[in-house]
């Protein structure tokens, strides 16, 4: 008897093996459209005379759709003008929306933003 109990847990392994990847997830985050439409802030003027340099994590609300519905400064970079301009970028992309059971739904992202000053 325990003998068919281990084959037939082998069988669902190896059933569950074939199965694509989200079928055994219900739920992905949302994350930055990669097609190229984002595009990395220009490096603010106020900033070039100091060569300020840092990375400001902006906290991203997207929404089902993709487009964002609220940003906050989840940590900063230690100059604000880098943080505003940060901000002001990621509140224009688009994402790939999170889904929960195949569905698009609004979730909470982090998105990190690099500066260095121009050469």
């Amino acid at each position: 008897m325990l003998h068919k109990h281990i084959v037939f847990s082998g069988l669902v392994v190896a059933a569950l093996s074939l199965l694509p990847v989200a079928a055994l997830s219900a739920e992905t985050k949302p994350h930055v459209d990669a097609s190229g439409a984002n595009m990395q802030p220009a490096y603010p003027e106020t900033a070039v005379a100091s060569r300020e340099q840092g990375a400001a994590v902006i906290s991203v609300l997207v929404r089902s759709d993709g487009t964002v519905r609220r940003v906050a400064l989840h940590r900063s970079s230690g100059h604000s003008d880098l943080d505003s301009a940060a901000a002001n970028a990621v509140s224009g992309w688009k994402f790939v929306p999170a889904t929960d059971d195949g569905q698009p739904v609004e979730r909470w992202t982090d998105v990190q933003i690099v500066f260095t000053p121009p050469d």
